[in-house]
């Protein structure tokens, strides 16, 4: 593999480039590929997957990106002073760098001070609820809500308050959860007009639960990019998230409604799902905090499995704190998982460690993230690293070999489960949008090589990126996505689009930790020229999520003042910051 100096002038990751497709013209090609099965055949291999085909790989098959213990010695595991009571220990040191967004801490400090109470908050929040969904255009952010359940959880945390007997930092706080993840009461649609339609959940997946016995109020259900399939959020099928930065471009995918939620200030917090960045896309488009975890840190019990050896899901929230919190609640083994049963426990070691960061090596692959195509971009990473190196971090240019072959990979992988699971479903084919039924219809061109293939690459990527963490570093940097929010053009909310030039950006550096399992989260750092928000993204070895929650600290330190709410929110912090 050339090293990056080598490799300054070409691209590390190709980029997708067909034409756009919207509106009537989507159609047409629909019905290209569903009836003329050559051209659908044609679709895949301009995908440029075929190109895997040519490997010559030795390596056993890794279907499931699990690191062996190895991987994850020297990861702390002791929870001594290190759990929920490690916000009140630090309360000092947490200097509020919201700007603006309501946090956690707002919450708790409005409850014990009797300034409000969670129902007093929750009856308010209804209301913001009804109003998003009745503007014009509605932001479309939490669809699903009932209101019976949203009061009886806030009388039940009131009344706890009233008895001195809160259970702790997220009692009262509202979250909601995107619709891939079950919540009792409530179908679970995947963003669809159709799946699970009738079938009302009957028990929270795990990491709800875990959220509901912190004393949390789930208050609803999420929008979602049809079945995952997408980074803009654009569904056709159900609704179209918006972006509360500019409500003419998208929120991202495919947790585009958790954004939206948090960033219009409905949520401190959210759960979101990644599977190809869909955590991370939404995070940074909105200009909020999203973490994507370790395979097998979080249960999957309770979760659709679109793409199981890909998707993980995560939080997302308003501030680095928030983030944190709802991991260290969320995270930890899961009886009914055996997937999680290979991981350390987990800590929140070094959290308020932002001051000096001599004891971390941050790689850069400098050739790579020249790749972005929004100027703004590439001036904001330059200034965080900048910032970083003031603070002590040692930045160390490295190389990430066969990350195209990765994209690839991943691609192949992600898209024959997802249009495995859809399969499940042929009886209403018809009724998936236009975008959904054109990448299944494509990926029927799969073929099992193609899938073993992939995971003999996933064996060697994984080998080469632990000797990177091993050896030098302890974090990478790259930007979140190569672009900020896309716009949304208005004849594509009718039958979606096919976009691949954006898919391809906002992916660029995103699908190589899905594929290899690593966690990553996306960081707040600053606006473009027309004052849409920048992300940008860090790396760590699997299972060191708290490194990474530390980096976010420290990015929000970073950024500052320099952070603001967007124009279109749902503030309410009147009735209850000082």
């Amino acid at each position: 593999m050339s090293s990056s100096s080598e490799n300054e002038n070409s691209e590390i990751t190709k980029r997708m480039v067909a034409p756009y497709i919207n509106g009537f013209s989507l159609r047409v090609y629909v019905f290209l590929l569903n009836y003329f099965p050559g051209f659908a055949s044609l679709s895949f291999w301009n995908t440029g997957i075929t190109a895997l085909r040519k490997l010559n790989l030795d390596e056993v098959p890794t279907t499931l990106p699990l690191p062996l213990p190895k991987e994850y010695f020297g990861i702390e595991e002791t929870k001594k002073v290190d759990g929920l009571e490690i916000f009140e220990e630090n309360e000092s040191a947490q200097q509020n760098y919201s700007s603006g967004f309501l946090c956690t801490s707002d919450f708790r400090k409005a409850y014990l001070t009797k300034k409000a109470t969670p129902l007093q908050i929750c009856e308010i929040l209804i209301g913001k609820l009804d109003e998003s969904l009745k503007r014009n255009p509605p932001l479309n952010a939490i669809i699903k809500f009932e209101r019976e359940d949203i009061i009886k959880q806030a009388t039940e945390s009131t009344t706890r308050y009233a008895n001195n007997c809160s259970l702790g930092p997220l009692d009262g706080v509202p979250i909601a959860v995107k619709d891939e993840v079950d919540v009792k009461g409530y179908e679970t649609n995947v963003g669809t007009s159709f799946i699970n339609r009738g079938v009302i959940a009957e028990t929270d997946a795990t990491v709800i639960d875990r959220l509901r016995e912190k004393g949390a109020i789930i208050v609803g259900k999420t929008a979602m990019h049809e079945i995952g399939l997408g980074i803009t959020g654009n569904n056709p099928s159900v609704c179209t998230s918006r972006n509360p930065y500019n409500v003419d471009h998208y929120a991202g995918g495919s947790s585009s409604g958790s954004a939206s939620a948090v960033a219009s200030g409905l949520c401190p917090i959210t759960v979101g799902c990644d599977g190809g960045g869909s955590i991370r896309i939404p995070s940074a488009f909105c200009g909020i905090y999203g973490l994507k975890t370790s395979c097998g840190r979080f249960s999957s019990k309770g979760e659709i499995p679109l793409a199981p050896t890909v998707a993980v899901s995560g939080p997302m929230a308003a501030t680095a704190n928030d983030l944190a919190l709802a991991y260290y609640v969320m995270a930890g083994k899961d009886e009914d998982d055996a997937n999680t049963y290979y991981q350390p426990k987990p800590t929140l070691s070094g959290l308020f460690n932002t001051k000096d960061l001599s004891d971390l090596k941050i790689g850069i692959y400098t050739a790579w993230n020249k790749q972005v195509c929004n100027p703004a971009i590439t001036l904001a990473l330059n200034d965080f690293i900048e910032k970083l190196k003031l603070l002590g971090a040692n930045i160390i240019e490295i190389d990430i070999p066969e990350l195209e072959e990765a994209r690839l990979a991943h691609l192949l992988t992600i898209g024959s489960e997802i249009s495995t699971f859809a399969k499940q479903h042929k009886e209403n084919f018809h009724k998936f949008n236009c975008e959904s039924k054109s990448t299944i219809s494509m990926f029927n061109f799969a073929k099992a090589s193609d899938y073993v293939i992939s995971q003999q690459l996933r064996t060697r990527f994984m080998r080469n990126l632990s000797n990177l963490f091993n050896k030098q570093v302890n974090l990478i940097l790259t930007p979140s996505t190569a672009i900020t929010a896309p716009k949304i053009y208005p004849n594509s909310l009718k039958y979606g689009e096919a976009d691949l030039e954006t898919l391809s950006n906002a992916m660029m550096f995103i699908t190589f930790v899905n594929f290899s399992g690593l966690p990553a989260v996306s960081v707040p750092a600053g606006y473009d020229d027309n004052q849409l928000p920048i992300g940008l993204q860090f790396v760590a070895k699997w299972f060191d999520e708290a490194t990474l929650l530390r980096i976010a600290k420290v990015s929000e330190e970073i950024l500052g003042d320099k952070r603001k709410r967007p124009s279109n929110d749902y503030w309410f912090g009147d009735l209850i910051q000082e």
